[in-house]
């Protein structure tokens, strides 16, 4: 897979299932994260995630879903509770573009847990119920009755606006689905480095997906792409 990949091949690797790395920007994490839309989840892809990323498994869902479901970020968990010792974690003085789309933890019911095949479920499970969200009168009431929390995987909700108010992996790869017309569920991993412990280095991080015919892409392709018709 060539690096310098067009918007037109991208969006037609990622409708069909393929893996895509994204490295943010140098002034953020500076980190490439390897994403698959969840609909074409399996428990080889997600051990493969495991194996190429080796970092933070998360699930990304649209802002949309998640207001649907009433389902806050953490900071804002955190800042709701009554105990002094959770408020005082939060670090108030990051911006919208700063600030963690982290939220909840969670597994399906009966299905999910730690293993390749019980997460591969729990996601597939959550794509399944979102891909009618929109016309679904009892979809908060079934996202509650079939998944709990806390559970084994880290659930992201994009910022209101996307792009045009943070420009993390997160909102990054929301955007891609839109734009793919996919339903906008995402599952992302950082892609860490076995030998310096660290993230692995942008150069590295080409040469993998090289090696694995897989595109990778620089945040300011899909930004550019943003501005030039959004």
């Amino acid at each position: 897979m060539t690096e310098q990949a067009s918007m037109d091949e991208i969006i037609k690797n990622f409708q069909n299932g393929e893996f895509i790395f994204l490295h943010d920007d140098d002034s953020r994490e500076n980190e490439t994260d390897i994403m698959l839309a969840a609909k074409h989840v399996t428990p080889q892809k997600i051990n493969q995630m495991r194996q190429l990323g080796g970092g933070l498994l998360c699930v990304a869902i649209s802002p949309d879903i998640g207001s649907k479901l009433k389902l806050p970020y953490m900071w804002d968990i955190l800042l709701q509770t009554k105990s002094p010792s959770l408020t005082s974690l939060v670090n108030t003085q990051r911006n919208t573009n700063q600030r963690s789309t982290h939220s909840i933890t969670f597994n399906h019911r009966t299905l999910g847990g730690a293993t390749d095949s019980q997460r591969s479920d729990t996601i597939s499970s959550l794509h399944k119920l979102c891909e009618d969200y929109t016309e679904n009168h009892n979809f908060y009431d079934d996202f509650h009755s079939m998944f709990e929390s806390p559970g084994h995987l880290q659930m992201l909700i994009g910022s209101p606006g996307l792009l045009g108010s943070r420009e993390g992996h997160t909102e990054l790869s929301l955007f891609l689905c839109n734009i793919s017309n996919l339903t906008p569920i995402v599952i992302m991993c950082e892609i860490l480095d076995n030998k310096s412990f660290k993230e692995k280095s942008v150069a590295n991080s080409k040469s993998l997906a090289n090696e694995n015919s897989i595109t990778f892409i620089e945040a300011g392709t899909i930004l550019d792409y943003y501005k030039n018709n959004y």
